[in-house]
């Protein structure tokens, strides 16, 4: 279980460097359509282009963030139940999500079909007229790039998401990871009327 969390690690490790990449290529492309446009020399790309380092950005925090436990999530319930409740709901809750992520790597697998695709030799105008699937066909609006390109954040987002899903159900069966506890009522502070009254006593 430990090379699943090793490996998701170093996955992680990898995602945090792209996000720094493309949070600061996303402000870079913003800027320069600013600059270009206000100069009224406008490169029409670079709109687009945005766009699909936001949705790589988004997809790769997102998977990030599920290794990090850091997601958003409703704990109402499981704070309230005792400890060994709680950590058998948490495993069971970290076993659909990684059920979740498995069913989406199938899905991206039925979308691409490369299997298909290599029966019809990779010739992408009769794998459309036999399947009606024209993920392959489709181009970029401005900068003409195929489009299956940008979608390959789907599959790869699939890929890393069940591998985070799996070591942190692996860490939860190991006991190594985190219970969502109630945080502890602050301790109250003495008013001054409170310390008197003690002193008098």
């Amino acid at each position: 279980m430990k090379v699943l969390t090793t490996a998701s690690e170093a996955v992680a490790a990898v995602e945090r460097w792209a996000v720094i990449a493309l949070a600061v290529a996303l402000v870079g492309l913003i800027l320069l359509n600013v600059v270009t446009r206000s100069l009224a020399m406008a490169i029409y790309w670079v709109d687009e282009m945005a766009v699909y380092c936001m949705i790589w950005l988004v997809f790769i925090g997102a998977s990030l963030a599920l290794r990090r436990r850091r997601h958003v999530r409703v704990t109402a319930v499981i704070v309230a139940l005792p400890r060994g409740a709680a950590q058998a709901v948490e495993a069971v809750l970290d076993a659909i999500v990684f059920a979740f992520c498995a069913f989406m790597i199938w899905m991206a697998w039925i979308w691409y079909d490369p299997v298909t695709l290599a029966g019809y030799g990779f010739d992408l105008d009769a794998f459309a007229g036999a399947t009606f699937n024209f993920i392959y066909d489709e181009p970029t609006t401005t900068i003409g790039a195929p489009k299956y390109w940008v979608w390959l954040v789907m599959p790869l987002f699939a890929l890393t998401t069940t591998l985070h899903a799996a070591a942190n159900l692996a860490d939860r069966l190991a006991g190594r990871a985190p219970i969502e506890r109630a945080p502890a009522p602050p301790p109250e502070k003495e008013t001054a009327k409170g310390a008197a009254k003690g002193a008098m006593k």
